[in-house]
């Protein structure tokens, strides 16, 4: 943790802005003060689409940088720099070699990783120090300074995560939390570590008699969270949504194509036309609410049509869905073959259908759906960092929301483009069941 976020990476923000040691400003690497603003001020903005669950609001890094902690340099140099600091450098080759770091570090953060990925954070950490060297330090002894020792602590990365696994079981974050947990402890002046002790050893007593009796939600010290509370809707057929306030109700063909866009939903879910399928769907007001959160510490979306965006909040109702995609849909001469894509877009609606057995769509029983009108991102333009960006808005479609993964962030490039910050990884993917 100290050794990138605290050391390399404000060592290299130093460097692009021309306030590392003695280094000389003639540069290609050097980063213009009107330029440096422009990236702190889109940091900043970031905040507005970057959901709260990705963490605290990053500060305006041209002129808050003392502000910032381990936490935001981590989230600045993986999500946001790539985007920001796209075309940004006199030659490519620095901005090139920023990127092979981010996906180095993406790498190491994994829940798991493979000999094969070890290996490859060995080669890569070498080969991303050797190039350092060529490009800052440039065989100068004058310019020795730029080669710090946290640079040559990268080559021992991989060594350690062979003898400790993965970073996260040896990084500083969860001493530092715990660490931070002991102020309160702290109640006498004269005596803070006999104080500090004696809340330690108590807290350990009580720890141990939780485990000995099975006694951990009766001397819990803080009430149990329920996954459903009070005004909030859970269905079986969806374990891991729950329903949300506000909760309204409104006919489908007030909205504008909604109707048909919900019957083409049900048309491709039951195999029907939609002319058959619009018969199925009721023409009476209908449940519809306003968020969804993912049980076992799943993000909660907000359905942007009945939650506005209040001045100063940020904005929840990005998501990422995936869908099976007939990768033959343009030759029906070939058999069906489905692939699991993903895709981005803005969450309008959570509408609730409940179904009654009907011939015309072969069901025998009764069921209940949850559907998401999400107006898609047309997220087509993949830059060389991997990440994904759109420019402009698709049309709005009707899908299953279990379907609907996470949130997802944002951030405006300076061209115009918004990349798409997706941290969800393999952990969040969508099952498809083969009843449908």
């Amino acid at each position: 943790m100290h050794l990138i976020w605290l050391n390399l990476i404000p060592n290299l923000v130093l460097l692009f802005t021309g306030n590392f040691k003695e280094v000389p400003l003639d540069d290609d690497y050097f980063l213009q003060q009107s330029v440096w603003e422009a990236i702190g001020v889109a940091t900043a903005e970031s905040g507005k689409t970057v959901p709260s669950a990705f963490g605290a609001r990053v500060p305006n890094i041209a002129k808050e940088k003392h502000y910032f902690t381990a936490e935001t340099w981590s989230f600045w140099s993986l999500y946001l720099a790539p985007a920001l600091l796209h075309r940004r450098f006199q030659n490519a080759a620095y901005y090139k070699h920023f990127l092979k770091l981010v996906k180095l570090i993406h790498i190491c953060l994994q829940f798991e990783i493979s000999s094969n990925e070890v290996a490859q954070l060995r080669t890569g950490f070498r080969e991303w120090v050797t190039e350092f060297e060529s490009l800052y330090y440039k065989s100068d002894p004058e310019r020795l300074s730029t080669c710090p020792v946290t640079v040559h602590g990268l080559l021992h990365i991989a060594d350690s995560i062979e003898t400790s696994g993965p970073v996260w079981t040896a990084w500083a974050f969860v001493m530092e939390r715990y660490c931070g947990s002991l102020r309160p402890a702290i109640r006498s002046r004269r005596f803070p570590f006999a104080s500090m002790d004696t809340y330690v050893e108590e807290k350990a007593q009580l720890s141990q008699v939780k485990l000995v009796y099975n006694l951990g939600t009766h001397l819990a010290l803080s009430p149990q969270a329920s996954d459903v509370k009070k005004g909030e809707y859970v269905c079986e057929a969806y374990p891991k949504c729950v329903l949300m306030p506000p909760k309204t109700w409104q006919a489908l063909n007030e909205v504008p194509r909604l109707h048909h866009k919900v019957a083409a939903c049900l048309a491709t879910r039951f195999n029907v036309s939609i002319s058959v399928a619009k018969k199925v769907v009721p023409v009476d007001a209908i449940e519809q609410w306003g968020k969804v959160r993912r049980i076992d510490g799943g993000d909660t979306m907000h359905a942007r049509e009945l939650v506005p965006l209040r001045e100063g909040n940020r904005d929840a109702s990005f998501v990422r869905y995936q869908l099976l995609v007939d990768t033959h849909a343009r030759n029906r001469r070939l058999e069906a073959h489905f692939e699991v894509q993903n895709f981005f877009g803005q969450l309008h609606r959570i509408i609730v259908l409940r179904l009654e057995p009907s011939n015309d769509i072969k069901l025998e029983q009764p069921v209940t759906l949850f559907l998401a009108a999400i107006q898609r991102a047309k997220a087509d333009i993949v830059n060389i960092d991997g990440m994904r960006y759109y420019k402009d808005m698709g049309d709005v479609e009707v899908v299953d929301l279990a379907s609907v993964q996470c949130v997802i962030g944002r951030v405006k490039t300076p061209s115009g483009l918004w990349g798409i910050i997706d941290r969800s990884g393999p952990m969040a993917n969508a099952e498809f069941v083969s009843e449908w």
